[in-house]
């Protein structure tokens, strides 16, 4: 009997491209299991009886992630440190950072809930029709209380993904998702006895949602299969050195997302709708539901390559996390070039199916035209943003997105608004595409300068060493996968 027998041939460790497919396909469920939260609470407050609800959800959803997503952007450089652990043989590391995640999370929650008194204030501000602005604190004085149970349940879905058990996170996500339906439905139309809440029933059932997530995904770190091997029970204590690692890494994330949450909250609420008032709003609202299936999918996949990248790169195998990125660019552009073409021929009667006014549907569809021009260059950025992040890279990309997204969509935003008010809404959204092609190619550019190849963020300079040995015999003209050390075969075996 020889090798080649099916039965008894040693199985073939998965292709790079089937890597990335099958690490994506439950990281994808991840994020589109939120954007489907918030889509079936867009449709549920849709069903009352005024549309204010529904202009409001989406600016006072905004207002929420402007609160949290600097906790939510700092750790999610969890998944960074554990991947390299992996790579490196380091599993009981993997777990030490997982508490000192949890332990970060905690005082990021906090802040959010110091915020709540600024609420008023704030929603005061958008200068929103007085019936928006009051569902929209409605839903933010709730929703702001979801700031902990989401930092926490999110960082715990990154921890899960850097080691590889993205399953674990996608199945809490879609349990989640049953308990914002039920608790949403209850308490936006009072349904089984409960008061009808309106709006705010619907940020109660996202609250009840992220904390079973948290608790979910906590309990699931401490089971005794996963404390065996990576130390979840045994390096709980706090560690100075890797709270400082993870701040020094993950924080210009962290202001990343905060500034492109801010920035995006004043285009939504005040280059769309205070400009240019509630319907080219109720536009925006609708055609954001259909970005959202776009886009989180899309960071999803993002989500996964950081994992896998990280994890090449504690192996010692650079070029195979190169290798890695380049199957990631070609799935995320397959992905978001199929959808281009479909809000491209039938936008207009997508956005009918959420609202049916003539007005609404025809400046909805051109928006929908301008996702479609824009979402290839986005499927570039997201993926090499994704890598970078893979390898610590984070600072400059950050300064970069920061600096281009406050000249470009909120300055050009507001003076294509101010100078060409014909244009309506259509013209801060063309600069907001402006901005998501050249952020692309700068990424491009970045990654394929190959920079992150000397990052090192443990400052052990054990990076740079394999870095140099990689270099130094691919130039001999050998095989990059044969120059690592022994722990790159774990980086090549099935999770």
């Amino acid at each position: 009997m020889t090798d080649s027998n099916p039965h008894l041939a040693k199985r073939r460790p998965p292709s790079e491209l089937g890597r990335v497919i099958s690490m994506s396909i439950p990281v994808v469920l991840i994020m589109t299991s939120r954007a489907l939260m918030d889509i079936v609470d867009f449709s549920m407050v849709s069903h009352l009886p005024t549309d204010a609800a529904q202009a409001a959800i989406l600016p006072a959803q905004v207002v929420m992630w402007s609160y949290i997503v600097l906790g939510m952007g700092t750790l999610s450089i969890i998944s960074t440190f554990t991947s390299q652990c992996l790579g490196r043989g380091d599993k009981e590391q993997c777990g030490a950072y997982a508490w000192q995640m949890l332990y970060l999370s905690a005082a990021f929650g906090l802040l959010g809930l110091v915020a709540l008194p600024t609420l008023p204030g704030l929603i005061a501000w958008l200068n929103h029709a007085p019936e928006v602005q009051a569902c929209e604190l409605a839903y933010a004085r709730v929703a702001v209380l979801s700031a902990g149970p989401t930092i926490a349940a999110q960082g715990l879905s990154w921890f899960f993904i850097g080691i590889h058990r993205p399953w674990i996170p996608a199945w809490s996500a879609l349990e989640g998702n049953v308990v914002n339906i039920v608790v949403s439905a209850v308490l936006i139309f009072g349904l089984l006895g409960a008061p009808a809440m309106g709006i705010a029933g619907a940020a109660w059932g996202t609250v009840a949602a992220v904390s079973y997530r948290a608790t979910r995904l906590a309990i699931t770190l401490l089971l005794p299969k996963m404390a065996e091997q990576f130390g979840t029970r045994r390096n709980w204590r706090p560690g100075r050195a890797l709270i400082v690692r993870l701040l020094r890494v993950g924080i210009p994330c962290g202001l990343q997302w905060t500034s492109e949450v801010v920035v995006w909250a004043i285009f939504i609420n005040v280059l769309v709708g205070t400009f240019f008032g509630t319907t080219h709003q109720l536009a925006t609202n609708v055609a954001w539901q259909y970005l959202r299936i776009s886009f989180l999918p899309t960071v999803g996949v993002g989500h996964a390559i950081t994992s896998l990248v990280g994890r090449a790169i504690g192996a010692g195998a650079p070029e195979q996390a190169v290798r890695l990125t380049r199957m990631a660019v070609g799935v995320t552009m397959v992905y978001l070039g199929t959808l281009s073409i479909v809000y491209f021929l039938f936008g207009g009667p997508l956005i009918a199916l959420f609202n049916d006014q003539p007005e609404v549907v025809k400046l909805g569809a051109q928006i929908m035209i301008c996702a479609a021009v824009f979402q290839l260059f986005d499927a570039l950025g997201i993926a090499y943003t994704s890598a970078l992040r893979g390898a610590g890279d984070t600072l400059w990309p950050a300064v970069f997105f920061v600096v281009s997204q406050w000249l470009i969509i909120v300055g050009g935003g507001w003076l294509v608004a101010t100078l060409y008010p014909q244009w309506g809404s259509l013209g801060p959204w063309w600069a907001a595409a402006t901005l998501i092609i050249i952020t692309a190619l700068y990424l491009w550019w970045r990654w394929h300068s190959r920079a992150w190849m000397r990052i090192d963020i443990f400052g052990d300079g054990r990076q740079a060493r394999d870095t140099d040995s990689v270099t130094a015999e691919a130039g001999d003209g050998e095989d990059v996968r044969s120059t690592t050390r022994a722990g790159q075969a774990e980086a090549h075996a099935q999770p």
